[in-house]
């Protein structure tokens, strides 16, 4: 399988430029293999979904037991994607905006309403869904609570769920409020996936790792299936694994590497 290069701020220029979606500028440029894939494919749509710890080569070691991620992989394009945090909220502002954690200044959710205090017009505040709101479209968002309620005001559909010490099921609720947006056939979908992440904090085993990324990958065919023809996905992580050494005790050199670089994976592909 042939690995390109990229970086999460590119994910969102590239929407912009898939779904004619006018924008200003980011840092981030529209990544040239996905505008080829997309030429050759009616792609009408687009899905984020963050899937928290989603490490580059955490991706590689798990695929296997990923049987759906990996088959669209196969299908699609897979990238060795470098990301500006290591940590979750500045990380998803870049994914979602198209700027470094330097220029967004979003380095917690508390951030968002105090740098919008500032400057409410700030276009490195504005994640792509909002530019899509903006022109019109019909865009959604599904994840935590504190998260979702950002958006008030600023998008009409979003969806939070409560943080849960149950993560399986905290995920499986996510997924059932993606579905229900998937009915109303947005243009633009965001979505962010927590169980891998809780995993990587918690489990001791690579068994229980396991058992997190097949979770993950039910919930993604579901999503998969309920999503309509001309719909591009951008399965992303948005930091190299949490956990510590833990994770790293028999890790090759690349491996380790990787994760030292905060490499992430990122997956395209049109359904």
């Amino acid at each position: 399988m042939n690995v390109l290069e990229c970086s999460t701020i590119d994910i969102a220029p590239t929407i912009s430029r898939l779904l004619k979606i006018p924008m200003v500028p980011p840092s981030g440029r529209p990544i040239p293999e996905v505008e080829n894939y997309a030429s050759k494919r009616d792609c009408k749509r687009a899905v984020i979904i963050v899937i928290d710890s989603l490490g580059y080569s955490l991706y590689r070691y798990l695929s296997p037991v990923m049987k759906n991620l990996n088959e669209f992989a196969v299908n699609g394009l897979l990238f060795r994607c470098r990301s500006p945090a290591n940590i979750t909220s500045p990380a998803i502002a870049s994914i979602f905006t198209g700027y470094l954690p330097e220029e967004h200044h979003i380095y917690s959710t508390a951030d968002i309403y105090t740098e919008t205090a500032k400057n409410s017009d700030n276009p490195k505040l504005r994640s792509i869904m909002e530019w899509a709101y903006r022109a019109g479209m019909k865009v959604a968002t599904v994840i935590e609570t504190e998260g979702a309620e950002s958006f008030r005001g600023r998008i009409k559909d979003f969806y939070g769920v409560p943080n849960s010490e149950d993560i399986l099921d905290y995920d499986s609720r996510i997924t059932e409020y993606a579905l229900q947006s998937l009915r109303e056939n947005p243009d633009i979908l965001a979505v962010h996936l927590r169980t891998l992440d809780r995993y990587s904090h918690r489990a001791e085993t690579w068994k229980e790792m396991k058992k997190a990324a097949k979770a993950i990958d039910g919930n993604l065919e579901a999503i998969f299936r309920k999503a309509e023809k001309g719909t591009i996905f951008f399965i992303c992580g948005d930091h190299a694994v949490h956990g510590g050494k833990k994770w790293l005790k028999n890790a090759t050199h690349e491996e380790i590497k990787n994760h030292e670089d905060n490499y992430v994976a990122l997956i395209v592909g049109c359904y």
